[in-house]
């Protein structure tokens, strides 16, 4: 389970992409603004914008704990209480043509607290480039992704959803040596601490 910061600060992302769309975005574009800012900040200082986790799925990436919200929003899962404050942050409605649509509740407001100067530029970049993309197109995009492509295939051949590290991302992004270094050291230092 992710600690109630990381939770903070994965509402705060959504929300902050969310409010980007007022009239809604698809789980398509929500999802790829989230990869591929994440992806690219990962590139450019070896740090995520979030500790969500993103596997691959049919359609692309999919952050695993926002994808989780998101579900029990459409009251398709049981949420711990540590997650109920973030769905009720979040409301989905259909689209004339049937699609859903995940939009910002009434009294949700995103903590910028969250945000560092360095996430909200990222974040808006890939927002611009992502918004008037059609879904699919976005989807097929991310199939082009080689930290997509290396984890999808790990999921056909065990029948599961296989994680794409942090590592792969930086590396299909293009990130120096160095920086893909610096990236290896943090989860090794990661996983040391969570056996603490």
């Amino acid at each position: 389970m992710k600690t109630k910061d990381q939770i903070l600060k994965i509402k705060a992302v959504v929300l902050y992409i969310l409010k980007a769309f007022p009239e809604g975005v698809d789980y398509i574009h929500l999802f790829k603004v989230m990869y591929f800012a994440q992806q690219n900040q990962l590139k450019e200082y070896g740090l995520p914008i979030v500790y969500d986790t993103f596997v691959a799925r049919k359609h692309g990436p999919v952050p695993t704990l926002t994808y989780k919200v998101l579900r029990g929003v459409e009251g398709k899962t049981e949420l711990s209480s540590e997650l109920k404050d973030f769905a009720t942050s979040l409301d989905i409605e259909l689209s004339k043509e049937g699609h859903q649509l995940i939009l910002a509740s009434k009294n949700a407001v995103c903590d910028m607290d969250e945000l560092s100067v360095a996430d909200v530029k990222m974040l808006d970049k890939w927002i611009d480039k992502c918004k008037d993309v059609d879904s699919f197109d976005l989807s097929d995009k991310s199939h082009e992704d080689k930290a997509w492509k290396r984890a999808k295939r790990q999921a056909d051949k065990t029948g599961e959803d296989t994680k794409i590290t942090m590592y792969d991302m930086a590396d299909a992004a293009g990130a120096s040596k160095a920086m893909l270094a610096v990236i290896r050291e943090r989860q090794s230092v990661q996983k040391a601490l969570a056996w603490i």
